[in-house]
């Protein structure tokens, strides 16, 4: 049996993490995705990726995301 934090199963925290990103970009709460919501998640992303506000994405705009202020590494 293969248990993560809190001994819970790997799928068990698979199908929580599922659930927590579907509330979250289920704004209404109607219990389904429109595609206006799909959208403005994704719009949301895109935005806190592009650092220089110029409306396109580089390998270092995305490096700087996910290994930026916040995610450092303890020294």
């Amino acid at each position: 049996m293969t248990e993560g934090r809190g001994g819970m199963g790997a799928g068990m925290m698979h199908g929580a993490k599922m659930r927590i990103m579907f509330a979250i970009v289920d704004a209404d709460g109607d219990g389904s995705l429109s595609q206006t919501e799909v959208q403005n998640f994704i719009g949301r992303i895109f935005n806190a990726v592009d650092e220089n506000g110029d409306g396109s994405v580089d390998m270092e705009e995305i490096r700087s995301f996910f290994h930026g202020a916040g995610n450092e590494e303890a020294e």
